[in-house]
């Protein structure tokens, strides 16, 4: 009976453990059951902070984690020409993993033009990074051609926050070593001496002169002005009983202006009616000439005609009818 009991003990016991030992290998071997895809991106950086199973995040929401870290020198093997290869001594090889069961080639090539980038971040002061994938300007930062094969699909990578500060104040200082300092301070002490000069004996000396002179005659012609007395006279005169009975007049006068202003509408209309009136008189002697014009000039044709026969005849007053015209043959 005891012996069945060890048995059974030491049973479980190796039961026990062999159940531990695959929990542990599935726990530590997790990824090579997950589903996803693989890509790799290549930085120009140090990559301190990254480890495989560091987080892959997308704009903070983790979707994957790095699978590898590698030299790309020793991945994809340059050729002879170390001077046309030369990228490949400087990158850094990281790939990882993306779990999303909707992220898919396709989708990530299309992301990758509209400015899809891989991007090293600090977590936290610890001294750990993540890769954080977002969304750049892609004209700001185009994808970078490589000199060899990619092994998987490639997420180009824009330079950390660190990286491009430090570019800058290299830049920053670079620009300054080429600086010429003794020049600049050469031009400056001749630049003073100039100014110096000027000042003391120059056309500068003159022109504050002139300007002292100028302000001292406009302060002088101020004082000769009186303009404190000219503003007390002037509202003296606005104040005076003279300007408020040519004011009272003023206002008397532009009420009847608006009193004659008012009349004029029927002013108006009443010279209408007349000018109507005027018009149909008019029109009625107009009438009524016409035959009278016409008598009279029937009657200055006939006085016309009576002083032609006169002209010609003038016995026909006395005698009547002219006579008659002698018969053709007679002498």
């Amino acid at each position: 009976m005891e012996l069945n009991s060890a048995s059974f003990r030491v049973g479980a016991f190796v039961l026990g453990g062999v159940v531990c030992l695959v929990a542990l290998f599935l726990f530590l071997s997790g990824g090579l059951f997950q589903g996803g895809r693989i890509y790799e991106s290549y930085f120009s950086e140090s990559v301190q902070g990254l480890s495989v199973g560091t987080a892959v995040k997308y704009r903070g929401v983790p979707i994957g984690s790095v699978t590898y870290l590698g030299l790309a020198a020793l991945d994809y093997a340059p050729s002879a020409s170390v001077v046309t290869h030369q990228r490949q001594y400087r990158q850094i090889v990281v790939r990882f993993r993306l779990n999303y069961k909707n992220v898919n080639e396709v989708d990530i090539e299309r992301a990758v033009k509209f400015g899809l980038r891989a991007q090293i971040k600090p977590q936290g002061i610890t001294g750990l990074s993540y890769i954080d994938l977002s969304f750049t300007n892609p004209a700001k930062a185009p994808p970078e051609t490589v000199p060899w094969t990619p092994e998987y699909p490639v997420i180009p990578s824009v330079p950390s926050t660190l990286t491009q500060v430090q570019d800058a104040a290299e830049k920053i200082l670079s620009s300054f070593s080429e600086i010429d300092v003794k020049q600049m301070s050469d031009n400056l002490n001749q630049l003073l001496a100039t100014l110096n000069h000027q000042m003391s004996s120059g056309d500068a000396k003159k022109v504050i002169k002139s300007a002292d002179a100028l302000l001292q005659n406009l302060n002088e012609a101020v004082v000769r002005s009186d303009l404190p007395g000219t503003a007390a006279s002037l509202r003296n005169l606005a104040g005076g009983k003279q300007t408020q009975q040519i004011l009272a007049k003023l206002n008397q006068t532009t009420a009847q202006l608006a009193k004659v202003s008012a009349q004029l509408p029927a002013l108006v209309a009443a010279s209408q009616a007349t000018i109507n009136k005027a018009d149909e008189t008019t029109a009625d002697l107009q009438a009524q000439l016409l035959p009278i014009l016409q008598s009279m000039r029937s009657t200055m044709d006939n006085l016309r005609d009576l002083s032609a026969s006169l002209a010609v005849n003038p016995s026909q007053v006395i005698l009547g009818a002219p006579p008659p015209p002698p018969p053709q043959g007679s002498k």
